[in-house]
């Protein structure tokens, strides 16, 4: 049996890297799924290639920075296939600087896409999924919610919010049938991250020398840990998070004592 068969799932960022592989993983395991990208060209190709593989998708465009385009989705998932049963917030906005350099626009900018949206597509989901008395909400994080790092400060800001807006919607909807996760993952080989890699190998290279797996997470690693998430076979999980980063978290990060090239 499929483990998403007769499921709804909405997933924002569906378009590109992580997203688009989740969206192709949910249609595979037997979801309909709602596709939703700002790029609309990257959106419906990744909507076409379901389809193309036997599975059921729709594109639907949604600027995320906008409130009426999450009402709007979401309206759209609900009345399409009648019920929403997974919801998915994947999208992120990122503004580049360290704390003092960040200008208020990016800083607003990255906030509105990766957290308060996050937050609003809950809040609308929320009474379909009452109603149904049962859903399950995946937010991406990132394991730059656990830990600093320089140059990306609004990123770091907002993904450690996803990680407590994670947890209080699963304890204050559990008892309604809802479940809330979060996946954390690390540096992955997105077709963005691969070609940043080709551009400046000088400066990728110590971000991948510096995961114990010494390599790039695949999407598709990502996507898994989604789909578990999503499915009922994480049925007793809620307030949790999930890091998928080969390692990365699990290092302080000191000079080594000893070889660590075994």
């Amino acid at each position: 049996m499929l483990r998403l068969e007769g499921k709804t799932a909405l997933i924002t960022g569906g378009g590109g890297g992580i997203g688009a592989v989740t969206a192709k993983t949910y249609a595979r395991e037997g979801a309909a799924v709602v596709v939703v990208d700002i790029d609309e060209q990257a959106g419906k190709s990744v909507a076409a290639e379901i389809k193309q593989a036997g599975g059921e998708a729709e594109y639907f465009h949604a600027d995320l920075a906008q409130p009426a385009d999450i009402e709007a989705m979401i309206d759209y998932a609900r009345t399409t296939y009648g019920k929403l049963d997974i919801l998915h917030n994947n999208a992120i906005a990122l503004a580049w600087g360290r704390v003092g350099e960040l200008d208020l626009e990016g800083w607003r900018h990255t906030i509105d896409v990766g957290l308060t949206a996050y937050w609003y597509a809950t809040k609308v989901s929320l009474p379909t999924m009452m109603a149904q008395g049962s859903g399950v909400i995946v937010n991406t994080g990132s394991v730059s919610a656990l830990a600093a790092d320089y140059g990306i400060a609004a990123y770091n800001v907002v993904k450690a919010g996803v990680i407590n807006l994670t947890r209080v919607t699963a304890i204050e909807y559990a008892r309604r049938g809802i479940r809330c996760n979060a996946v954390c993952p690390g540096p992955i080989g997105t077709p963005a991250m691969l070609a940043a890699e080709n551009e400046r190998p000088a400066q990728f290279g110590p971000v991948k020398d510096a995961i114990p797996m010494g390599r790039f997470g695949d999407p598709q690693e990502i996507a898994n840990v989604a789909l578990f998430l999503a499915s009922d076979e994480s049925s007793f999980i809620t307030g949790a998070y999930f890091v998928a980063d080969g390692g990365l978290n699990a290092h302080t990060h000191l000079p080594g004592f000893g070889n660590a090239d075994w």
